[in-house]
């Protein structure tokens, strides 16, 4: 082969490989029909704000589950947080403003609780599943979106497959504080919290398996029950104290006998509207929607929504939610919804993930009767 060949031919192999590696950057972006996924749903809301972006490739499957920290001296320095599972976590103001990142490791799911007593003093905590080091992360949460890691040591999982889902869960029996950790394979860790120094760590006090993947935690406190979801299966209903019975209850219509649920079944999260009633919503990312069921007795189900495109753009392939029953000013006068968007949009070009913030009163108007 002469050297026109050669240069014919190595021309033709870089644009060969030119050519793969777009196609192979667009391999994220939903195709022209999965962006209707669910559209059979006909209740929708629009966003009221959004985040900033996380601080990966617009490729990456990166951002996934947010918690929400009430500021109860003003509530409008309340602030989010949201994990990057391929770096670390990240603090947002009310706005979507990011205030603090913390690249700690690969943060799968969070969730917080307050007034922890550690010494003479009583703080907030925040969980986090850290993928990199298969433990759980503790933080003291502080003003301003300030994250302060608290854990005494590594506090390493005891399960076999990767550490994933998590939620944290505050007895009103005994006001210890727990943390319950699933993995891949559908382990199932419950961890208590327990003071040394001015420091956290924990211990095992229960295990057990639900057979396939799992991921969305949601403890009610009041009630003493833990919702689990089975990626593949549905909602399961424990009770959440560690002698309690490993044997749960699936939640009916939340199985893809609904034809509103599609798996995977992700994020869970509680509205609650007193000590008893209220709201499990649970986000059904193969339909891009989220299911409402009843808090008390059987979790009866409402219906689902959807999140279409607005001022802010709409959401679809949800992971991770959380939910605050505190009015937050005057755009979330009955509390908040966040949820984890998995294609997020600037006009019609695909940005790095983020998180989108959702007024629970438009969210009440669709499902529940007004006095």
């Amino acid at each position: 082969m002469n050297c026109t060949c050669n240069r014919i031919f190595l021309a033709s192999v870089l644009l060969a490989i030119l050519v793969v590696s777009i196609v192979g950057c667009e391999s994220n972006r939903p195709s022209e029909g999965s962006r209707n996924a669910g559209e059979h749903i006909k209740n929708t809301v629009v966003a009221v704000a959004e985040t900033t972006p996380v601080p990966q490739s617009k490729n990456e499957d990166s951002a996934d589950d947010p918690a929400i920290w009430v500021d109860t001296t003003n509530v409008m320095n309340s602030f989010t947080i949201g994990t990057d599972k391929k770096g670390g976590l990240a603090t947002y103001d009310l706005n979507g403003k990011q205030l603090n990142y913390y690249a700690d490791g690969n943060m799968n799911n969070c969730d917080l609780r307050y007034g922890f007593q550690l010494g003479e003093k009583q703080v907030d905590v925040l969980a986090a599943s850290n993928r990199t080091t298969h433990s759980i992360s503790l933080y003291l949460v502080k003003k301003g979106g300030v994250l302060e890691e608290a854990h005494a040591r590594v506090i390493t999982s005891k399960m076999q497959d990767d550490v994933y889902g998590l939620g944290m869960y505050r007895s009103a029996k005994t006001g210890n504080y727990f943390v319950f950790l699933n993995s891949k394979a559908g382990e199932v860790e419950q961890w208590q919290l327990i003071a040394k120094g001015d420091k956290i760590d924990a211990k095992l006090v229960r295990s057990w398996s639900l057979g396939t993947q799992t991921e969305g935690v949601a403890a009610d406190d009041e009630t003493g029950v833990v919702y689990i979801g089975e990626e593949v299966a549905g909602i399961y209903k424990f009770d959440a104290e560690p002698d309690d019975s490993t044997v749960g209850k699936l939640i009916s219509m939340s199985t893809e006998e609904n034809p509103d649920m599609h798996y995977d079944i992700e994020g869970l999260a509680i509205y609650a509207t007193d000590s008893v009633n209220g709201y499990l919503v649970a986000s059904s990312q193969g339909s891009y929607s989220y299911a409402v069921f009843e808090r008390q007795g059987d979790n009866k189900y409402l219906g689902s929504f959807r999140i279409a495109d607005g001022d802010v753009d709409g959401v679809e392939e949800t992971d991770g939610i959380d939910i605050t029953n505190i009015a937050l000013g005057a755009q979330y006068p009955k509390g908040m919804l966040v949820v984890q968007d998995g294609y997020n949009y600037d006009g019609e070009e695909l940005v790095s993930q983020n998180f989108k913030y959702i007024s629970w009163e438009a969210i009440e108007k669709l499902f529940i009767k007004q006095e």
